[in-house]
């Protein structure tokens, strides 16, 4: 898959995860929402569909695990634009082994300064930079 349809996915995904925190809907219904209104390329889709099926998975969990590696910040301090992108990037990180965890974390970063500012794309980066030594201690 090119990378410019993953980062469309990804771009979906946030904007979906955002709405639904919003909008206090299902997750999987403001995906639906991002699908009708951006027809996204196929190969995009699929890369959509199997982040959803990760992402709908034990989300406070996720939360958790986000928490616990904040370094001077609490939890409530954490934007909600921010907060989708982390756990965007925390799904790709336990579930997508077949990208390296560089290109998650520049990604991320990229959804941070697209979405948010320079300084949201540093406190992604180290926050998704301990989390992916966390969970993939054993990438070379």
């Amino acid at each position: 898959m090119k990378a410019a349809r993953r980062r469309k996915a990804r771009e979906l995904l946030v904007q979906a995860l955002y709405a639904a925190e919003l909008g206090h809907q299902p997750l999987a219904q403001a995906v639906a929402d991002q699908i009708e209104r951006r027809h996204p390329h196929e190969e995009s889709m699929d890369y959509i569909q199997g982040l959803l099926a990760e992402l709908q998975k034990n989300e406070a969990g996720r939360d958790e695990r986000i928490d616990a590696v904040l370094e001077g910040w609490s939890p409530e301090r954490v934007g909600v634009v921010e907060r989708c992108i982390l756990r965007l990037g925390v799904v790709e990180l336990e579930s997508r082994s077949d990208v390296p965890t560089a290109v998650i974390l520049d990604e991320a970063m990229g959804l941070a300064r697209h979405f948010a500012t320079e300084d949201s794309a540093r406190f992604v980066h180290g926050v998704l930079d301990r989390l992916g030594r966390e969970l993939r201690s054993t990438e070379g």
